[in-house]
């Protein structure tokens, strides 16, 4: 038994003595701090001094950062005690602007430190920019910050609001106006008259129950700095809006007496044809509500399909018969091409059909 204790208190000593004999890594920081750094810098970059204060090898196994945008590198060669080495750190600052803290975790043998993490900070100033990356629309020395506008909610019963900024860069004053402006759109300029690189904004909303319209539309108005050359093409903002209806406003008993869209089939399948004939079939479409359906629109993303329903108001528990012909034209193989179908089924006010076909050539 004495000699078991005495053999485990030898054990437990050169334990002791191995690990204080190991490596042992020490940081002048652990932490730095760029404050504020330019993004067209591009790169910021700091070296983390160390020393290894034990009394053997040291050795990193890796150091990983917390994201790509930063790059730690470190000596892969075992480093002697007493002897000093660093781990550059470098932040990629393009396209990052704002503050930014990232860690980079270090694993090496320390025995009392094998994971030691170290931390860059700051803030990226980004770069200036000039006016024509800002304001990339120009009308004669009048440059916006986009020609077009995408509105691809616009809910009947609402008003959407969008905003151009603009900037005058020529060396005199500009007058604003507008040519050709649909009746559903509404533009207001901050200020009708612009002096030399002076900043506005143009104000635009658009209202879906006025255009009269379901579905994707197109429209478009000008920008007018010179009267005499107002329908420049140059000068044309489009505008591209999906119209649809508001049922947000129904109650649960109006929704209980809506109307409800029933089609037959929501694909279409043509089988076989040749290129440059055509083929009609028919799609059903029921009322199985309780109040009347409106057809409001048929579109198709392919000019050669024609759809006629054989009424646009259909009474509850009624079925209609809408027939769809298809123009193979010059397709070759297997094509598809869909059908958009907009009624006031609050539940299911757009519906889509596919149609598909097998086309082959004459020879």
């Amino acid at each position: 038994m004495k000699r078991f204790a005495l053999l485990f208190t030898i054990l437990m000593i050169c334990t002791f003595c191995n690990a204080k004999n190991g490596a042992n890594i020490s940081f002048k920081t652990k932490v730095h701090d760029f404050g504020e750094i330019t993004e067209e810098s591009k790169t910021a970059t700091y070296d983390f001094l160390f020393t290894n204060t034990g009394t053997g090898p040291l050795v990193i196994h890796k150091a990983i950062a917390s994201c790509g945008c930063t790059t730690p590198v470190y000596s892969k060669e075992p480093i002697a005690a007493g002897t000093s080495s660093n781990i550059k750190v470098t932040y990629n600052t393009v396209g990052r602007p704002g503050s930014f803290h990232k860690t980079i975790t270090i694993y090496c043998n320390d025995i009392d430190s094998p994971n030691i993490i170290l931390v860059i900070k700051g803030k990226v100033i980004p770069k200036q920019q000039n006016a024509e990356v800002l304001y990339p629309k120009d009308i004669q020395g009048l440059r916006l910050s986009r020609g077009s506008l995408s509105l691809l909610d616009a809910k009947i019963g609402s008003i959407r609001t969008e905003t151009i900024d603009m900037i005058n860069t020529n060396t005199f004053p500009v007058n604003i106006s507008f040519y050709k402006v649909p009746k559903h759109i509404r533009i207001i300029p901050s200020k009708s008259t612009l002096g030399a690189n002076e900043t506005g904004t143009l104000t635009i909303k658009y209202t879906p129950k006025l255009a009269k319209d379901y579905g994707k539309r197109q429209d478009s108005f000008y920008v007018v700095t010179e009267p005499e050359d107002k329908e420049n093409p140059n000068n044309r903002i489009q505008v591209s809006a999906f119209i649809t209806e508001d049922f947000s406003y129904l109650s649960s008993a109006e929704l209980a007496k809506a109307p409800k869209a029933t089609y037959s089939d929501n694909r279409i399948n043509l089988g076989i044809m040749m290129a440059g004939s055509n083929k009609t079939t028919a799609l059903s479409l029921t009322n199985d509500g309780k109040s009347p359906l409106y057809i409001r629109k048929i579109m198709t993303d392919y000019d050669g399909i024609k759809v006629t329903p054989e009424k646009k108001e259909i009474q509850a528990g009624k079925t209609i018969k809408m027939k769809v012909n298809f123009y193979a034209g010059t397709f070759s193989g297997h094509v598809a091409h869909r059908i958009s179908i907009f009624t006031n089924d609050p539940n299911n006010s757009l519906n889509r059909v596919l149609v598909t076909a097998l086309v082959k050539d004459k020879k």
